[in-house]
């Protein structure tokens, strides 16, 4: 690799002698010296190529290739700077502009949830409607909010499902004190206790909630997030077991949940804490939306048992849906059980998780 002129010259050398000793040779058998060299160049070939052959034996064309790419760059910049400077500025700021674009893309667009098997999961509803409904939702049918007792007629009708997990579709933030400590502000999201399971995350320390948490007279117990649990109560392992006040009532920290997990969407601020839905009365007193059937505020998320078709599965829930609302006179007083028969169910891949931010930058990114 450093001797390579040297090496180059030897070979050079040895050419030329191999042809004069053809030459000499031809001459001592009585040809004319001119054509004896004509003679001799003609037999050996193409020195040139022959030269060139022989190097590469000695090569890395590769390296070499860009070695002389790179001298040749380096000699054009020299010659032009200004030039040079605006061509490198161009590709560092497109490098790094479609860097941070396809990073945002795939952080929003692409990415899926850090779950078990999210090709599995599957979302009634496929739009990005919040918070608190009690009519018809959209003008051609398209049902996404659900109350909590039609999200139960729908799990109770729908076998299809491994598991059905009920989420609400806004959030709360709440203020939270283990003890003597200072208080912090968590954003609290309010689920069934079939959420852990649906989604297939187990806790980082401690459990997940389960559906013994979420009925009616059990023990409030909430799940803190990894990240909320290292920012806000600096990694107290004391923290999982014990009992924090959250806005007056007392709740025990059950587990953390896994680092990774951000919950079941893509969002600016994702929940620092999870609660059952039985708790969401106690919580919110006269206001709760758990015992209003009429109240729309959940988005419903499941993971489908293998082979189930969806074609089928969404006529079936669309149906269940149109029957529920037409026991509901909130639905059908005042005109309202004619727009009835249009309500219906769409079954929405979930494995990116509820689309909300999607469905709210998607065009944007996707110019981009």
């Amino acid at each position: 690799m450093f001797s390579r002129k040297r090496r180059y010259q030897e070979l050079s050398e040895s050419m030329r002698e191999h042809l004069t000793e053809r030459v000499d040779h031809l001459v001592s058998e009585g040809v004319p010296r001119k054509e004896a060299e004509f003679q001799a160049r003609r037999e050996f070939g193409n020195a040139t190529r022959i030269e060139e052959q022989s190097r590469e034996v000695w090569q890395w064309p590769r390296l070499d290739s860009l070695s002389a790419d790179l001298k040749y760059a380096l000699r054009q910049m020299k010659r032009s700077p200004g030039f040079a400077m605006v061509v490198i500025v161009t590709l560092a700021l497109g490098i790094g502009a479609n860097t941070a674009v396809f990073t945002l893309v795939y952080g929003i667009l692409l990415r899926s949830l850090p779950v078990a098997d999210p090709s599995h999961l599957v979302r009634i509803g496929d739009r990005d409607d919040c918070c608190y409904w009690n009519t018809v939702q959209n003008e051609d049918g398209d049902f996404d909010l659900f109350s909590y007792d039609a999200y139960r007629q729908m799990k109770a009708a729908a076998p299809e499902f491994e598991q059905l997990a009920a989420i609400e579709a806004g959030g709360e933030t709440f203020s939270v004190r283990k003890g003597s400590q200072p208080s912090v502000a968590l954003r609290a999201e309010y689920v069934s206790g079939t959420y852990f399971t649906t989604l297939g995350v187990g806790a980082f320390t401690g459990r997940p909630l389960s559906e013994n948490d979420d009925r009616q007279g059990a023990a409030p117990v909430l799940v803190v997030s990894y990240r909320a649990w290292q920012s806000q109560f600096g990694g107290d392992p004391a923290l999982v077991g014990s009992t924090v006040d959250v806005e007056g009532h007392a709740f025990t920290v059950a587990g953390i949940a896994p680092p990774s997990f951000f919950g079941d969407r893509v969002a600016p601020f994702p929940p620092d804490a999870w609660l059952t839905l039985a708790n969401e009365p106690v919580m919110e007193g006269a206001n709760s939306a758990l015992l209003d059937k009429d109240e729309d505020w959940l988005y419903p998320l499941g993971r489908l048992r293998a082979g189930v078709a969806r074609g089928p599965l969404q006529a079936k829930l669309s149906a269940v849906l149109r029957q529920w609302l037409m026991s509901r006179p909130a639905y059908t007083d005042h005109g309202g059980a004619a727009l009835i028969p249009k309500q219906h169910v769409v079954l929405a891949d979930a494995g990116g998780g509820i689309q909300k931010l999607q469905q709210q930058t998607g065009k944007g990114l996707r110019m981009l």
